[in-house]
């Protein structure tokens, strides 16, 4: 852990990483591998390195063809009671990764969002072993939550106020600290 947290810290001193990262780097370099592993599967590509430093994998598991937030998305919902997709974050800090399974449900006529880091139903098992072997495949570790919150001391970050959590650094800069907290 604590060769995890300096390595972090060593890429930090180096200053900012935005520019170089939305001006290099494919945010589009992965996507490929998940669309052949998942063709049934409506795949979302949501990679945004301005304050993230992660690539941005999001696959619907539910039946539909549509983006978070579109009127196919409620109309499902709506159908549906919940919708079901796992959200895929491989760092460009560092070789680690975290999967989410999401879970989006109408209570009380407004969208609501669970995640968590296994699935929630028994046959979306076969996501996780998919998506780990292409994590594995591209040689990334999967984060559990006690490494994700681990603090960060030497860091400092443009939306934090406190230190920033392992997570802050190898994926998403936020100052809400969802859904990480430390």
């Amino acid at each position: 852990m604590e060769d995890m947290i300096r390595a972090i810290e060593n890429v930090y001193k180096s200053g900012s990483l935005s520019f170089l990262l939305s001006s290099y780097v494919d945010r589009d370099y992965y996507l490929q591998s998940y669309k052949e592993c998942f063709k049934d599967n409506h795949i979302e590509n949501v990679t945004d390195f301005n304050y993230s430093k992660c690539f941005n994998i999001c696959i619907n598991i539910s039946d539909i063809d549509s983006h978070v937030g579109s009127q196919e998305f409620e109309q499902f919902l709506a159908r549906n009671a919940n919708l079901y997709r796992v959200d895929v974050m491989m760092s460009v800090i560092a070789p680690y990764a975290l999967v989410k399974y999401l879970k989006y449900k109408i209570q009380a006529n407004q969208i609501t969002l669970q995640s968590r880091s296994t699935a929630f139903l028994a046959d979306q098992n076969i996501y996780d072993e998919k998506i780990r072997n292409i994590l594995h495949s591209q040689r990334y570790t999967v984060l559990d939550d006690t490494q994700l919150i681990q603090a960060v001391p030497a860091v400092v970050l443009e939306l934090q106020k406190d230190t920033p959590s392992v997570y802050n650094c190898l994926f998403e800069d936020s100052s809400s600290y969802y859904p990480y907290h430390n």
